[in-house]
């Protein structure tokens, strides 16, 4: 064979034998990338499956059944001072209230841990002021089954300085009414576990009391024992 063909013959072998290595590779490369896909969309179904399990159990074990409860509140004192000499002085608002809270697990299988405890005090939209003493937490509680209330005691006592004239006006009418609408805020930070995961939430009721009108000797007594609070969305 002339040495131009053996030449031509010797390329051409070079030709096919890059070819075949790149068909190889390619194949290889879609190999890997078959492998990385079905990798991935396992990975996928599993971590749905999870996420959807995980969402319905703390759907089923959350406690969202838990409601506080007001048991009897005294409202010893509720009125307006008259303003100074100065003028443009406004009224101030003296305030007594001590208020029982009742907390109870009502979920069956869960247990919760209450971190902090707030107890705050308002009227007609104005903040009163947060409780005089101190609120019990940390502490536990069991299973509804298990499990007896756990009963605070927030009190409330100041002056609210310079009343406006609506909140004034609101508390005349309501006076002249007989009734005064107190409402007390209780915030809650609770951890509770589902299975190995632990989950902390923060809830805020507001609990709607309404007493008659308190005198010097006879203070103004709630009597709806057991009224619920309602979660403040």
């Amino acid at each position: 064979m002339p040495p131009e063909k053996e030449d031509v013959y010797a390329n051409a072998v070079k030709l096919h034998d890059l070819e075949e290595s790149l068909k190889q590779c390619c194949k290889s490369c879609f190999q890997l990338g078959k492998s990385c896909f079905q990798i991935a969309w396992h990975c996928t179904q599993f971590w749905t499956t999870l996420s959807i399990s995980t969402i319905i159990v703390w759907l089923i074990y959350r406690p969202h059944r838990f409601y506080p409860t007001v048991d009897p509140g005294i409202l010893y004192a509720f009125n307006l001072t008259a303003p100074g000499n100065a003028t443009g002085q406004l009224p101030s608002l003296r305030y007594n209230l001590a208020v029982d809270i009742s907390l109870r697990n009502s979920h069956r299988g869960l247990k919760l841990q209450y971190l902090d405890i707030g107890a705050t005090a308002f009227y007609n939209g104005t903040r009163l002021g947060p409780a005089n003493d101190t609120l019990p937490a940390p502490f536990r509680q069991g299973p509804k089954n298990t499990t007896i209330r756990r009963v605070l005691h927030p009190t409330f006592q100041g002056t609210l300085a310079a009343v406006d004239s609506s909140m004034a006006a609101e508390l005349e009418r309501e006076l002249a009414a007989g009734t005064v609408h107190v409402r007390v805020s209780i915030s809650l930070t609770i951890k509770y576990k589902v299975w190995l995961i632990k989950h902390i939430s923060f809830y805020k009721y507001d609990c709607w009391l309404w007493f008659p009108l308190p005198h010097v000797n006879a203070p103004a007594i709630f009597h709806d024992a057991g009224t619920r609070c309602w979660l403040d969305k």
